[in-house]
């Protein structure tokens, strides 16, 4: 636009008339500059390509490399560069945790291989000794497994046996003919047999929830460390209350119940021994049992709680152990690992009403008022060795 175009823009425009711009097109390019430039295009992609083509991995069995297997490339070389646990999952693995795999696997084999071999050389006889739980201070001599083989080389005919002995006492027979299979007592004259004492008949059939198990106790290194083996018997009368008695080998190798544990004779019972509160020391079958807060002291002794229930429930003594006197922590140490109380190897918690024999007498010089004191442990359960 020239200079005198510049200032007639700015003139006013008169009434009814139209200023008229004139636009100036670029020019367009020909067919002929459009096509050269497309070939000068795929001339440098031919080239790029014939340079991609002539391009070969590091091992040259693969051959050519093509541009789709360059972005592989590319991307196995992103997921190398990332820790292992980044691509944990995917076929990379490491070879240090193969190894440690099968060197897992080797040893699992190893040990069922050794397993088996043990196993297989056991002698099946071979009827396990029980743990301290029977209270032994200190290790008894072996007794050639004679504990219980007597019940184990034909303890069919042994349970026969027993459901005669029970059937006898069921019927109320002679009792010269019961007698004879009852096992011996230093206390026979004390304990003689009461059929009031056997109460309601014992069922032995299958409905009756009827079953044995084979038992060993022995008694305290106090007592003579003195071992037994033992029947047990258990199931339900016929009024409905559970029952248990026990049976061992008497003289001659004859089975005989144990008259004095089935019926859980003493002395005196638990109800009798709050009564009269002997001075004498008094032999007590009774169930034990211990709960924080039973320990107490009194003047400058130290003394561990238990309490001891007969057969009924609402009478029960509280009596403690001397644990300053002689044989006291070992008195109380058995009952522990009876009840399993302040186990550390067992988070289960402590056993209550536990069977145990013992020798219980009252001490007026105890306190103000005077308390029972368990002056000998004898053994678990109610059948004395």
């Amino acid at each position: 636009m020239s200079e005198a175009d510049e200032n007639n823009v700015n003139e006013p425009i008169p009434d009814g008339m139209v200023r008229k711009k004139r636009r100036v097109r670029k020019r367009r390019s020909s067919t002929s500059e459009r096509s050269s430039g497309k070939e000068e295009a795929n001339r440098l992609f031919a080239k790029a390509k014939e340079l991609l083509i002539g391009m070969h991995d590091e091992d040259e069995a693969f051959g050519p490399v093509d541009v789709a297997e360059q972005l592989r490339r590319l991307k196995r070389k992103k997921e190398d560069d990332r820790p292992l646990d980044d691509v944990w999952g995917t076929k990379k693995r490491s070879t240090s945790w193969l190894w440690i795999v099968l060197a897992g696997i080797i040893a699992s084999v190893i040990a069922v291989v050794v397993g088996l071999s043990i196993w297989t050389n056991q002698d099946v006889n071979k009827v396990d000794r029980p743990s301290s739980f029977f209270g032994g201070d200190e290790n008894l001599e072996p007794l050639a497994n004679d504990a219980l083989t007597w019940f184990f080389d034909d303890s069919i005919t042994i349970l026969d046996e027993a459901k005669k002995i029970i059937g006898m006492l069921n019927q109320r027979d002679e009792l010269d003919s019961i007698d004879k299979r009852l096992r011996e007592s230093a206390f026979r004259g004390d304990a003689t047999v009461n059929f009031d004492d056997w109460g309601s008949p014992l069922l032995t059939n299958a409905r009756s929830q009827f079953s044995w198990s084979a038992n060993l106790v022995n008694s305290s290194n106090l007592t003579g460390s003195k071992e037994r083996g033992y029947v047990s018997l258990t199931g339900k009368r016929e009024n409905g209350n559970p029952f248990e008695v026990f049976f061992v080998q008497g003289n001659e190798n004859q089975l005989v119940l144990d008259w004095d544990a089935s019926i859980g004779w003493s002395e005196m019972s638990v109800g009798q021994m709050a009564k009269k509160l002997p001075q004498d020391e008094v032999f007590l079958r009774c169930r034990i049992g211990k709960k924080p807060g039973y320990d107490q002291s009194f003047g400058q002794d130290n003394y561990s709680g238990y309490v001891l229930t007969g057969e009924v429930p609402d009478e029960f003594v509280f009596a403690y152990v001397n644990l300053d006197r002689p044989g006291g922590k070992s008195i109380d140490r058995n009952f522990r690992l009876l009840l399993n109380y302040g186990s550390f190897v067992s988070n289960d918690p402590p056993l209550q009403e536990q069977k145990v024999s013992l020798r219980l007498k009252f001490d007026s010089e105890i306190g103000a008022e005077g308390q029972f004191e368990i002056v000998e442990y004898l053994n678990d359960g109610w059948v004395t060795p």
